[in-house]
């Protein structure tokens, strides 16, 4: 794992925290990194989070898989990385009305490049739930008085850095924030690679395969896939790129949306990668 994988929060202040205030603080980031691996389709249960001892006031964050896996080795990086990325559209005051376009913009102007953070912030600065997750960490050390500012660190580069005149508007902020109705459910759609494990040609039966590292059944909707692979071999561990859709339920107790495991469709696929033969593939318009 790289050192991406990693955030150092710290505690500005003269005199010693809170023993609530680290613990309550490190709660809500906990659930804030599970709301965040769910949404990236991760199953937050094979995520390890590590703090290390406060020292001067910090303590670092790390996460890890529980598998060595290199399907999973980004886990970690992207997941941190969008915690970095909520956090900065927080704290200036954009967490609403943001287009993706707009997030990728304040991304780079803190030297964050990555091409799959804007989406995943995009969808994640939507829900409500997250939201109030990262307003009570500012209520947490606003109702500290030792806390005299907040920084948090990546790569040993300061991302954030915000003085306690500002936690009570950051507050307020959140706390003015429009409510919407919120639909039960909702249908994701997106571009996605898959792994085969099991084909099933005839029928409707799913397909199992393999995604980010976990796996799934999917229904294939594609007609025109079917036609086009009458001569086509398929072999076990070959990859197929698709478009794939997911439907999420609304959890109210948790205040946020859950994917349903059981929900995956494969509305189109665009590409068949052979895995003994990458020159004989498909390709489809």
């Amino acid at each position: 794992m790289t050192e991406n994988n990693q955030l150092t929060i710290k505690f500005g202040g003269d005199g010693n925290i809170k023993i609530d205030t680290l613990t309550e603080f490190l709660d809500n980031y906990k659930q804030l990194l599970y709301l965040i691996n769910n949404e990236l389709g991760y199953n937050p249960a094979d995520m390890i989070i590590e703090v290390s001892p406060p020292e001067n006031g910090s303590f670092k964050i790390k996460l890890k898989s529980k598998y060595k896996d290199l399907i999973l080795e980004k886990m970690g990086d992207l997941t941190v990385g969008t915690l970095v990325g909520l956090l900065i559209l927080f704290a200036t005051n954009s967490t609403q009305n943001k287009t993706e376009e707009e997030i990728k913009k304040i991304l780079e102007d803190k030297q964050i490049v990555d091409k799959e953070l804007p989406k995943v912030i995009y969808n994640l600065s939507q829900d409500s739930g997250v939201n109030q997750k990262i307003q009570q960490t500012f209520i947490i050390v606003n109702n500290d008085e030792n806390v005299k500012d907040l920084k948090i660190e990546r790569e040993e580069k300061e991302i954030i850095n915000i003085n306690r005149t500002e936690f009570s508007k950051l507050i307020d902020q959140a706390t003015t924030l429009e409510i919407e109705e919120l639909p039960e459910s909702d249908i994701l759609t997106d571009e996605a690679t898959l792994i085969i494990k099991t084909i099933h040609f005839e029928g409707h039966a799913k397909w199992a395969f393999i995604f980010r590292g976990y796996p799934i059944k999917a229904s294939i909707k594609d007609d025109d896939f079917f036609e086009r692979l009458k001569n086509e071999a398929f072999r076990k561990g070959d990859a197929l790129k698709v478009i794939l859709s997911k439907k999420r339920n609304f959890d109210k107790d948790l205040q946020t949306y859950i994917v349903d495991q059981n929900s995956y469709v494969i509305e189109k696929v665009t590409e068949h990668i052979s895995k003994s033969d990458n020159q004989n593939r498909l390709k489809f318009e």
